[in-house]
């Protein structure tokens, strides 16, 4: 196959990850697969720039195939029977809008863009094949009534990469990760955060992510942009994870911390429901519910018997979550569409 990904910017986010790995996946499965991304303005050059130098991720160097910017979609060039694949809800909907071109187009859903729901309507409801990330997401687009799903293929996690580096006696705290944007709800993790440190005061508790450390954080347990080796140390050394976002597509935290061996308690805020089965391989609570959040932390700090029987069950479940076999799924989903 001749593929094309499309996508909004080459930044540090999780979808830009997916797709390089994906890309590189399917290249390296003998198909002809390229990238494009829209080139940021002049401010979003800056602020890359800054926090590359501060050791934000390139996902992009290993991929060996052609990678361009373009300023205007409609003015790019396409190859015969190149399937044109735009990967999240904005880079969805403008290929949407290349009615002119034969190639087919495939719509890549990532998330459900809560800020935006007049985009998502209008994406969702496009008449181009989908495939999504998530089983919430193929519900969504049910619901709107756009064209069928192709496939539901869930993102996965390298297990060279993601493992229990630290003994079990080394394992004493607390995770989570932070992030500004809203999607992820900075609010509620800041508040989890602080009723901890007050609450447990002798439980060591270790942040990491890309944003700027916020004041209500100690500087002493934030690790902003961290090595891998150094985010596998942090979870290696958590009993328990949180994610405590508004909202998620398929979070690449939760399938690494159950890789380390933390037990999970995550906001049932979409793609987390695909990986956490509530109560055996993790916990589910409400979006924003501190107190709810709080109460399930204590619960598995205060029950090792309970933590031991998620954890080995958890273990299980993520191997079910590789990069090959998500690979394989999207490969398998792309073979159905018209050429």
């Amino acid at each position: 196959m001749k593929l094309v990904f499309v996508l909004p910017g080459r930044g540090n986010s999780g979808g830009v990850r997916c797709t390089s790995l994906l890309a590189k996946g399917l290249r390296d499965r003998g198909h002809d697969v390229r990238i494009l991304y829209q080139a940021p303005n002049l401010e979003g050059s800056c602020r890359s720039i800054w926090t590359r130098l501060l050791g934000s991720q390139d996902w992009f160097r290993d991929f060996p195939g052609q990678v361009t910017s373009f300023k205007d979609l409609s003015q790019c060039s396409f190859r015969s029977s190149e399937i044109i694949i735009g990967v999240g809800m904005a880079m969805s909907y403008q290929i949407g809008l290349l009615d002119s071109l034969p190639n087919p187009r495939v719509q890549y859903i990532h998330g459900s863009t809560p800020r935006d729901p007049i985009l998502r309507q209008k994406t969702l409801g496009m008449s181009l094949p989908k495939i999504v990330v998530a089983s919430y997401l193929k519900e969504m687009v049910k619901a709107i009534g756009g064209s069928d799903v192709l496939a539901v293929v869930h993102n996965g996690v390298d297990f060279s990469e993601y493992y229990s580096a630290a003994s079990e006696a080394q394992r004493d705290g607390i995770g989570t990760i932070y992030s500004s944007s809203s999607a992820k709800d900075p609010s509620t993790v800041l508040a989890v955060i602080t009723e901890l440190l007050s609450s447990q005061p002798g439980v060591p508790i270790r942040v990491f992510g890309g944003s700027r450390r916020p004041r209500e954080l100690p500087r002493s347990i934030y690790s902003r942009f961290p090595s891998l080796g150094r985010a596998r140390d942090i979870y290696s050394r958590s009993q328990v994870w949180i994610l405590g976002s508004e909202s998620e597509g398929f979070p690449a935290p939760v399938l690494e911390a159950m890789a380390c061996g933390c037990v999970v308690v995550a906001t049932d805020c979409g793609g987390p429901r695909d990986e956490v089965i509530d109560g055996e391989t993790g916990y589910l609570v409400p979006v924003g519910d501190v107190g709810k959040i709080v109460e399930r932390v204590l619960i598995l700090m205060n029950d090792a018997k309970l933590r031991e029987r998620i954890r080995n069950n958890s273990l299980k479940a993520v191997k079910h979550f590789s990069w090959e076999k998500c690979i394989l799924g999207l490969e398998t989903a792309l073979q159905t569409v018209d050429v």
